[in-house]
């Protein structure tokens, strides 16, 4: 494994337990969470009521909005505003179902039916490919990430991975996300209790991935008290009284102190 060193709620499953459900590593379907903006997801007999002001729509099944539940963040809006993903409750799952939803109309355009246990990741910003944790086995803290072709609608094969670091394992709990205003970037900050902490950087337009480990010494626990931040071409990792703990050059992926 290569490490880069610096000299850097309403919950709609009722069989998971609380902890597990905030220790889960990817996003998970919330009903009556966060709103997604302004549109709101909540529990209709068993059923998914979707609201937005002035329209409300009943779907089949059991769905809840992706999010990322360590920083009570709400995900799966496409880049333009057109359409949202919603993905099936519960965890780990036999079966996984989304589906994307029109915003102005609220009307199902796709839906996504996948043999396993998966989550939303992320989206391009041309809304053409759907980015998911898969996880294989019951231990929540190891995944690897997929590609959906939301246009072919087929899951893509193999993972992705970072290229340059072909041994990386994934695995840990998220502690915090920011995403470039372009959405192409994707990184998300990563406690690692059997190794270095690091940052997930996904490039949704090239379907690749770089992880950038960094020093850490401790207890890695306070490391969901941290926050990511992007400053031009840095990447920052920001500590809980504001100052920058480390910085990662987005080009180079070279951590420094600042």
């Amino acid at each position: 494994m290569k490490i880069l060193l610096a000299p850097l709620v309403a919950v709609a499953a009722l069989a998971v337990t609380g902890a597990a459900q905030a220790a889960y590593p990817g996003t998970y379907g919330l009903q009556g969470g966060p709103p997604l903006g302004q549109i709101r997801v909540t529990n209709a007999g068993g059923d998914t009521e979707i609201t937005t002001p002035g329209q409300h729509v009943t779907i089949q099944g059991s769905y809840g909005i992706p999010t990322f539940i360590t920083a009570n963040l709400p995900l799966g809006l496409f880049h333009d505003g057109s359409r949202f993903v919603l993905q099936s409750t519960g965890l780990p799952q036999k079966r996984t179902s989304f589906v994307v939803v029109r915003r102005s109309d609220l009307a199902v355009v796709q839906t996504i039916e996948l043999a396993g246990s998966y989550a939303f990741d992320a989206l391009s910003p041309d809304g053409r490919m759907l980015y998911l944790v898969e996880h294989r086995s019951s231990d929540l803290q190891h995944y690897i990430v997929r590609g959906y072709d939301l246009a072919a609608s087929r899951l893509l094969p193999g993972r992705i991975a970072d290229k340059a670091q072909k041994s990386w394992v994934m695995q840990g709990w998220p502690a915090s996300r920011v995403v470039v205003a372009n959405g192409r970037w994707v990184y998300t900050l990563y406690s690692n209790p059997g190794g270095f902490p690091f940052v997930h950087a996904l490039d949704t337009v090239k379907a690749v991935a770089h992880c950038v480990g960094f020093a850490w010494h401790g207890s890695q626990d306070s490391l969901q008290s941290y926050r990511l931040a992007v400053r031009g071409g840095h990447l920052l990792i920001v500590g809980p009284g504001g100052g920058v703990y480390r910085s990662i050059d987005r080009t180079s992926w070279a951590v420094s102190l600042k």
